[in-house]
């Protein structure tokens, strides 16, 4: 995506094609849901995404025929009409539609602009969803870098998991995202998500600032970054799960010796309409 875009101008609200969509969230990190083609212009996901005057999400997810051999392909809008390459808890929400509305089951093969990924819906003994895991491919470690901002040194480790992060260790804290987070994102050519760390013996504390949407309750390519710099940086194990704590909720995250990344996590479906935004 092209770094974190201006705002589209003010839009009328006129009348438009219905639109069927499906509200879900993966830890309060939420998302509309539509079906297509053909594939929404930009402005409309911004009005969509809209909290006062639309559905209210941080991003669309459009749910599209594969063209690699994929069950569907993935299109991730954030709520300022910019476009991700990759989205942890929305593939989450998009795989358990697959499995709800389509009926799929075992491995669901989802398209999506940084690869193919493999994900697992889990299900109870009453067949209710239990979690998702999603097989995340290969992380890169893309070196170190400090940022200046406010008069302070903030030193990131630098992740890519299909999009790109830069993880600060110490205190993980809201206010600590919202002061630091959109001076670093644009810091970056292009921007960046900024994931403000905290590894603890049973775990990883975590708030993301993410590109193109702010502030959110979690997110789910932020918390694997968060994994493979803290395993980097000898401050948690791998090969086995890593609690990571969001102000929305844990994921489990297990990232393997080679940087293979497996993410497990909820994916709620809240509510499902027709609008003409």
């Amino acid at each position: 995506m092209v770094g974190r875009r201006a705002r589209p101008p003010a839009v009328r609200y006129d009348a438009g094609v219905p639109l069927r969509f499906w509200k879900y969230h993966g830890l309060g990190n939420d998302f509309v849901v539509v079906e297509g083609p053909p594939l929404m212009e930009p402005a409309r996901a911004y009005r969509l995404c809209d909290r006062r005057r639309g559905i209210g999400a941080d991003g669309v997810l459009t749910i599209l025929p594969a063209e690699d051999g994929g069950d569907a392909r993935m299109h991730v809008y954030n709520s300022d009409g910019s476009v991700a390459a990759m989205c942890g808890n929305g593939i989450r929400c998009v795989a358990r539609h697959l499995a709800d509305a389509r009926g799929l089951s075992g491995e669901i093969r989802i398209e999506t602009d940084s690869g193919m990924k493999t994900c697992l819906v889990h299900r109870g003994p009453r067949g209710e969803v239990e979690g998702v895991t999603v097989d995340m491919g290969t992380a890169r470690f893309e070196g170190e870098q400090d940022f200046e901002v406010g008069g302070e040194t903030l030193h990131a480790v630098r992740v890519s998991m299909g999009n790109p992060h830069a993880i600060i260790f110490g205190a993980a804290s809201r206010a600590r995202a919202e002061s630091s987070g959109s001076a670093v994102e644009r810091l970056v050519p292009g921007g960046v998500n900024v994931g403000f760390a905290d590894p603890r013996p049973d775990g990883i504390d975590l708030v993301v600032w993410e590109r193109g949407a702010g502030l959110t309750d979690a997110c789910g390519t932020g918390a694997c970054a968060a994994a493979v710099a803290a395993l980097r940086a000898g401050r948690t194990r791998g090969g086995a799960p890593v609690e990571v704590r969001l102000p929305g909720g844990a994921l489990q995250i297990t990232v393997g010796p080679d940087l293979a990344v497996l993410m497990k996590g909820p994916a709620e479906r809240v509510f499902e309409g027709e609008t003409s935004l």
